[in-house]
C-alpha cells in the first residue's frame, strides 16, 4: 500500500481529530448522501411517469394510424389492410371511425340533464383487441355491441364509456343516453343535428384521465350510420412489433399504399412535444438537484482545509523526510475522495431503498393534473451510475485546491508552526 493511502486512512481513524472537524466531515458525508439519494429518487419517479404514460398512450392509440382521405379509400379499407399487414414489422390492423359528439343524458327525466362533449370511436371489437389493450379493460367484458335482453322495449345499439366520463355524467350500466353530432352540411344550415340513442353496456379504464374522461366506443357499423364521411376520421389502427420503429414502419406503409387517398401518423409524431418536455424537465431536475452535492462539496473543502491546518506539523515532517509534493497532495485527495465515496454509496443505497418503498405502496395522484392516477417508480441503473459518477467527480474536484495548498507548504515553516 502506498504511504499516502496509509496516512490518509490513519487521518480518518485518528482519535486526535477535533470534534468540530468530525462534525464537518459528517455534514459533508450527509450532504453528499442526501444529494445522491434525492437525485436517484426524483429521476426514478420521472422515469416511471414517462414509462407509464408512454405505455398507456401507445396501447390506447395503437402504434400507427392510416387515414382514408376519400370515401373511395375507405370503401377499399380491406384491401388497404391486407397491404399494410404485408409490411415487415406489422402485427395486426383494425378499422376505425372517429368523430366528435355531444352526450345528452337525463339524470332525472324531464328535470335534470347532463351534457358532455366526447370523442366517439367506432370499431370492430375482435380486430381492435389485436391492436389495443383497451378492449380487454372493458367491464363487464363484452363480445359485441348488441343489447338484447333489456326489458324496456328499446332496441338501440350499445356504447362503452370511459369510467371517469361515466362518473361525471352519473350514468350506470344499462341506461340509455343520446349522442348528438353535427353533419358537415350543418354549417350551411341545410341539415339538422344527427341524434342516436345508445345503451351503456360497459366501461373501460386506461388509467389516463385524458382518455377515460373523453372517449366512448360504439360499433363500426353504427359509427358509419351515425357520422357522414366529412365529419369523422376513417382509417386503420396498426400494431407493430417494435414501437420505437414506428417512424420507419410508417414510412414503409405510406410508400406501399402510394396514393394521396391515404395518410399516416404514428404515436411518436403525435406525442413528440409531450415526451420532449419530459426529457428536458428530467435534465433540468438533474442539474438543479446536483447543487445539493455541490453544497456538500464546499463542506468537504472546508473539512480538508481544517485537517491540513491541524496536520501542518506532520506535513512538514513528511516533506523533510523526502515526501514529494505529489505524495502529500495525494494524501488529502484520497481522504476527501474516500469521504465522498462513502456519502455516495450510502446515498445510492438510501435512494434505492426509498424507490423500493414507493414502488410497494400506492400513492394516488389527481388524474386531471398528472394524466395518470398513481405514482409510478422505475429505477434506471444507468441513472444510478450517472448520479454516482457525477457525485464522485464533484467530490474529487473539491479535494484538489486544499490538497494543492498542503503540498505548497514550505517544510521548515510547517515544522516551526507548532
Amino acid at each position: 500500500m502506498h504511504y499516502s493511502i496509509s496516512i490518509a486512512l490513519k487521518y480518518l481513524r485518528t482519535k486526535r481529530r477535533r470534534g468540530f472537524i468530525s462534525r464537518v466531515t459528517a455534514i459533508a458525508i450527509i450532504g453528499t448522501l442526501v444529494g445522491v439519494a434525492t437525485l436517484i429518487v426524483v429521476l426514478s419517479l420521472m422515469n416511471g411517469f414517462e414509462n407509464e404514460l408512454r405505455s398507456r398512450i401507445v396501447e390506447f392509440n395503437t402504434h400507427i394510424l392510416v387515414f382514408a382521405r376519400t370515401p373511395g379509400a375507405w370503401a377499399a379499407v380491406d384491401s388497404a389492410a391486407t397491404l399494410v399487414e404485408s409490411v415487415p414489422g406489422v402485427v395486426a390492423t383494425s378499422p376505425f371511425i372517429r368523430g366528435e359528439a355531444l352526450i345528452y343524458y337525463d339524470v332525472v327525466p324531464g328535470v335534470r340533464v347532463k351534457t358532455k362533449g366526447a370523442i366517439v370511436k367506432g370499431l370492430d371489437l375482435e380486430k381492435e383487441r389485436a391492436v389495443s389493450t383497451v378492449i380487454d379493460s372493458i367491464a363487464p367484458p363484452i363480445s359485441s355491441f348488441a343489447t338484447e335482453g333489456f326489458d324496456d322495449g328499446k332496441n338501440v345499439p350499445g356504447i362503452v364509456l370511459g369510467k371517469d366520463l361515466a362518473d361525471e355524467l352519473l350514468v350506470y350500466l344499462g341506461e340509455v343516453l343520446t349522442l348528438v353530432t353535427a353533419p358537415a352540411e350543418f354549417k350551411t344550415g341545410k341539415m339538422v343535428p344527427q341524434t342516436q340513442e345508445f345503451r351503456v353496456i360497459g366501461f373501460f379504464r386506461t388509467g389516463v384521465y385524458e382518455f377515460d374522461s373523453r372517449f366512448v366506443y360504439i360499433g363500426l357499423e353504427d359509427a358509419e350510420r351515425f357520422f357522414d364521411f366529412e365529419s369523422a376520421t376513417h382509417g386503420l389502427g396498426v400494431r407493430i412489433k417494435d414501437i420505437y420503429a414506428a417512424d420507419k414502419v410508417d414510412a414503409r406503409i405510406l410508400s406501399l399504399l402510394d396514393s394521396p387517398a391515404y395518410g399516416t401518423n404514428n404515436w411518436i409524431q403525435m406525442n413528440r412535444n409531450l415526451f420532449s418536455y419530459i426529457k428536458v424537465e428530467k435534465i433540468l431536475m438533474f442539474l438543479l438537484l446536483t447543487l445539493i452535492i455541490l453544497i456538500a462539496a464546499f463542506n468537504l473543502v472546508a473539512m480538508l482545509t481544517m485537517v491540513i491546518m491541524e496536520k501542518r506539523n506532520e506535513i512538514g515532517i513528511l516533506r523533510s523526510m523526502g515526501a514529494s509534493s505529489r505524495g502529500v497532495m495525494s494524501i488529502f485527495m484520497f481522504q476527501g475522495t474516500f469521504i465522498g465515496a462513502v456519502g455516495t454509496a450510502i446515498g445510492a443505497l438510501l435512494g434505492l431503498l426509498v424507490c423500493g418503498v414507493l414502488g410497494k405502496i400506492r400513492i394516488d395522484l389527481p388524474p386531471d393534473v398528472y394524466f395518470i392516477n398513481t405514482l409510478p417508480v422505475l429505477v434506471s441503473w444507468a441513472d444510478v451510475a450517472t448520479v454516482s459518477a457525477a457525485s464522485m467527480l464533484i467530490c474529487f474536484l473539491a479535494t484538489i485546491y486544499p490538497s494543492w495548498e498542503a503540498c505548497r507548504m514550505p517544510p521548515l515553516d510547517a515544522i516551526r508552526y507548532d
